[in-house]
């Protein structure tokens, strides 16, 4: 009985942690829309999320081209990134469960390689004018967030446990990719 009370306080724990970090992503808070945002966005599968992010973060604001907007999106994933590394490392420490302390590693490694590792190279590429490699850097840090939350799909552990930060993490990068491949090269 005492074990499954702690099961049930930590996934009652792992809830509000991922209530938090999705607080924190900057969807909710919106600042002014400018046109170049909406221009942008426009044909983003995920153009609501597009504006959200970009229309919340400072550095937008005053971006005209929508090669410094998807400059500042790569910016926004690996920031996303590092904060979700920070939110899987807490999560780690906090679990007893040596099957979910496995999970919880694996998806570390993911996302110190993807989200962290791959949005940093995207950023050199694109630094360096090479639109092509950027977009698969940011195609391998997408690929690296579904492999953890596949862990996460299959019993014993529902895929809430995760699955809020690898959706918003996704989230980041398909909006960085695809404002970096509307760029052409």
């Amino acid at each position: 009985m005492e074990m499954i009370r702690r099961q049930i306080l930590l996934l009652v724990s792992l809830a509000v942690l991922a209530v938090h970090v999705c607080s924190k992503n900057g969807v909710a808070a919106q600042g002014p829309v400018s046109q170049a945002i909406r221009d942008a966005c426009e044909n983003i599968v995920r153009k609501d999320f597009c504006i959200s992010i970009l229309s919340s973060d400072p550095r937008s604001r005053d971006r005209k081209y929508p090669g410094q907007l998807a400059h500042v999106s790569i910016l926004l994933s690996n920031e996303k990134g590092k904060e979700s590394l920070n939110h899987i490392s807490d999560l780690e420490k906090q679990t007893t469960d040596p099957y979910l302390k496995k999970v919880l590693n694996y998806c570390h490694d993911r996302y110190d390689l993807g989200p962290v590792g791959h949005t940093a190279t995207a950023i050199e590429h694109f630094n360096n004018g090479d639109h092509d490699l950027a977009a698969q850097s940011l195609s391998d840090c997408v690929a690296k967030v579904d492999e953890c939350d596949q862990v996460f799909r299959s019993p014993p552990y529902p895929p809430f446990v995760l699955g809020e930060t690898d959706e918003i993490m996704n989230n980041y990068c398909y909006v960085a990719l695809e404002l970096v491949n509307s760029l052409g090269n």
